[in-house]
């Protein structure tokens, strides 16, 4: 009898373990849906730029499109920060005012991709979005 008891519940534990296990994503395999935010522009039109996955994986992208893995944050804050995304309507939002540099935000899910570019003067964005662009700056510091 307390056999099968100790053996049901290791069998329990390893599929709550198993099941509370998330997704690793590669450089190669990344998910549907991500936040990228970046900047660009200047002499030589560089763009560099920064991907939010999910699960808290952050990966970089060069201008030549390589793409690194570039560090990670806790999966409670990329889930509130996908949260204020969605609250800020960037999904559905379009907002292309580059200056000579410019910052921005871009969402995407499946082939759906929305993008807010600000740097013009004559044409400021609103200011929860470069608080968000700096709260996604903050998790490349740590």
């Amino acid at each position: 009898m307390k056999f099968i008891f100790i053996s049901l519940t290791i069998l329990a534990t390893s599929f709550l373990w198993l099941a509370c296990k998330q997704t690793k994503y590669t450089a190669e395999k990344l998910p549907e849906k991500q936040l990228r935010w970046g900047n660009g522009g200047g002499f030589v039109g560089k763009e560099s730029s920064h991907i939010l996955c999910d699960n808290g994986q952050i990966f970089n992208r060069d201008m030549m499109g390589k793409t690194s893995e570039a560090g990670k944050t806790k999966g409670k804050k990329a889930k509130a920060i996908f949260k204020t995304v969605e609250s800020l309507g960037l999904s559905k939002m379009e907002f292309n005012h580059p200056g000579n540099t410019y910052n921005f935000l871009e969402f995407q899910e499946g082939d759906m991709v929305s993008r807010v570019v600000w740097g013009d003067k004559n044409f400021p964005t609103e200011k929860s979005f470069e608080n968000l662009f700096g709260e996604l700056n903050g998790l490349l510091k740590k």
